[in-house]
């Protein structure tokens, strides 16, 4: 091994080995081309899986099968699109629609502060006849802000832990 000197003059042996990039033979390739209705449909279908992922990821959070290490903040997801951009475009604008539906399915929660829980409100409005009284809706911002900065909370310190 040959010897490397960081920033703060640790010495360090390295070998210099790294994966080589695989060169695929042009018979190896193959383009997939959909026309506009077997597109939209195409689009339908994965976005209905990526749906299906977050909420069975969010389902298993809940029931403790996934740890809440898996929670990521800022950092991670500034970290995982430029890894995603350096892959290459499609890379990068599926990570971009996952993000996106991912967090469209979080506002979704019916937790109050979030358009989930005013959804949640309508429907108890529709069911009962009358609003949520004004006490009930302060108290369910109190949670819902509680639930969040919470979540917040624990993304962040995952984020900074992985430093």
């Amino acid at each position: 091994p040959a010897l490397k000197v960081d920033e703060q003059g640790t010495r360090f042996g390295f070998i210099g080995a790294a994966a080589k990039p695989v060169a695929w033979p042009d018979e190896y390739r193959r383009t997939i081309e959909y026309g506009v209705l077997a597109s939209v449909g195409k689009a339908f279908d994965k976005t209905l899986q990526m749906i299906t992922l977050t909420l069975d990821s969010i389902w298993k959070m809940i029931e403790g099968v996934i740890s809440v290490k898996n929670l990521s903040g800022p950092i991670t997801i500034a970290k995982v699109a430029s890894a995603s951009a350096a892959s290459g475009l499609e890379s990068y604008i599926s990570f971009l629609a996952y993000l996106s539906i991912s967090l469209g399915i979080l506002n979704l929660l019916p937790i109050p502060v979030l358009d989930g829980g005013h959804l949640l409100y309508y429907m108890v409005e529709l069911v009962t006849g009358k609003p949520v009284s004004e006490r009930v809706q302060i108290m369910g911002l109190k949670f819902g802000m509680a639930v969040l900065l919470s979540l917040m909370f624990v993304a962040i310190f995952n984020d900074l832990m992985r430093l």
